[in-house]
């Protein structure tokens, strides 16, 4: 009887010459074991499928699962307040967040603890401690944040979004002006630049061509 279970259990084991038959319709398809492992570890290529191993950053768990270790990667994290709010607890290697307001960083932000941070700097952890702008990199490539003079003005209530705007002009500063229309001639409505299209239609407006003013010499004083 053993010897018979282990007959079995031999031949239930796959061996190189045994034959596997596929039918499709009334065509069958014929091939033995060792051709058959032969086209399942072939190595793919990009024309045919194939067998693959986990290269640089790649590892498999033993259920299949391919997992990617991306070196360097950045996580965008959203916007916080480093003033106000406390570093996040759990926190991984490469997460960024972007301060939403100036002031000076709480002690819980290993790294930047105590310093000025503007609104709108970028916030890196790199598993240690945190740092303001070193997702830039060293040659600060990038725009960190948009500074402005007079006559411009920005609008940094959104962080990620800043208005850039332009004051209009007055008298005592520089700014933006619209060109005069004829009301604007009349009522004299300030920041408004008048062009020789607007001055040449007053003009005519105030005193038609060939249309000449009177004079009453009578009024002039005498000579002496």
């Amino acid at each position: 009887m053993a010897t018979t279970t282990e007959s079995r259990t031999s031949r239930s084991l796959p061996q190189p010459t045994d034959l596997l038959l596929v039918q499709r319709g009334g065509t069958p398809f014929r091939a033995t074991a060792e051709e058959v492992k032969a086209f399942m570890l072939s190595p793919a290529s990009a024309a045919a499928i194939g067998a693959i191993k986990p290269g640089t950053n790649l590892s498999v768990d033993a259920d299949g699962t391919l997992h990617a270790a991306i070196s360097g990667a950045l996580t965008y994290r959203g916007a916080i307040d480093p003033t106000t709010t406390e570093a996040p607890a759990n926190a991984a290697v490469g997460d960024v967040y972007l301060a939403s307001s100036s002031g000076t960083a709480l002690a819980t932000w290993s790294g930047i603890a105590g310093q000025e941070i503007a609104q709108g700097d970028l916030l890196l952890f790199d598993g240690t401690s945190w740092s303001a702008n070193a997702a830039l990199g060293p040659d600060g490539a990038g725009v960190i944040r948009i500074q402005v003079a007079a006559p411009l003005v920005i609008d940094e209530s959104d962080p990620a979004q800043p208005l850039l705007s332009v004051e209009p002009a007055s008298t005592a500063a520089a700014g933006v002006l619209r060109l005069a229309t004829a009301e604007d001639l009349t009522t004299g409505t300030e920041g408004a630049a008048v062009d020789a299209a607007a001055l040449k239609e007053a003009m005519a407006s105030a005193q038609p061509a060939g249309d000449y003013m009177p004079l009453d010499l009578s009024t002039l004083p005498a000579l002496p």
